[in-house]
């Protein structure tokens, strides 16, 4: 069983008009991944960067990261404003936002998308990792493990995507590599934010033993 995992999909970093676009960005393609996920039934996890307005990344704020960093990046996705949405098309029917907090019970959500009740589960992140929300591998080990009990124990395999590659994708990717998870990149459904970053990062996480596939051929495949 395939889980499809959405990184960073939203207006700040995939519309034109956004405020940190990530030049490229196969908008389409990630509304048609989102398309067959619900037509298949295959779960989606995913994360959004979510921020407070005076978040330490951006240019406008003097706060400072936990080890003094100051970035200095233009200020995005705020928690509801437009720039934090996702972009048009890759909301499923049913979804569930997980706030970025340490303690939540989480265990009716992994059933629920398990089961199919909810088509998807993202993860709301202030930095790079998917896995910096605290919550978030615990889901994902629960989900794992039912979906395998679902599948004569044949552990998913997690199909990653987003933006930027160079950034929070290899970020996701590689956390899952590095938790022992069976992990693919889809090589024609992310962009980033620079060619060369984005080649070597590609380079890192095939070492990482990270695959790589074509959304494109996968939804093909999946039709004929």
């Amino acid at each position: 069983m395939q889980v499809f995992v959405d990184v960073d999909v939203q207006f700040d970093f995939c519309d034109p008009e956004g405020a940190l676009h990530v030049a490229g960005s196969p908008n389409d393609l990630f509304a048609e991944l989102t398309r067959h996920a619900v037509r298949r039934r295959i779960p989606i996890v995913g994360s959004v960067d979510s921020h407070a307005w005076d978040a330490w990344e951006f240019a406008s704020s003097h706060n400072r990261g936990p080890a003094g960093e100051q970035p200095r990046f233009p200020d995005h996705c705020v928690k509801g404003t437009a720039g934090w949405l996702k972009m048009p098309g890759t909301l499923p029917p049913r979804f569930r936002f997980v706030p970025n907090v340490a303690e939540l019970a989480i265990e009716p959500w992994v059933a629920e998308l398990a089961s199919g009740t909810t088509n998807a589960v993202y993860f709301e992140k202030e930095v790079y990792s998917l896995f910096a929300n605290p919550l978030a591998e615990r889901f994902l080990r629960a989900l794992a493990a039912d979906l395998a009990q679902r599948d004569d124990g044949k552990p998913p395999a997690f199909v990653v995507y987003g933006v930027a590659t160079d950034y929070c994708v290899k970020a996701a990717a590689l956390g899952l590599r590095e938790r022992g998870f069976d992990c693919t990149l889809l090589t024609d459904a992310v962009a980033a934010v620079a060619a060369a970053g984005g080649g070597a990062a590609l380079e890192e996480m095939a070492r990482a033993g990270v695959k790589l596939a074509e959304a494109r051929r996968l939804l093909v495949e999946a039709a004929a």
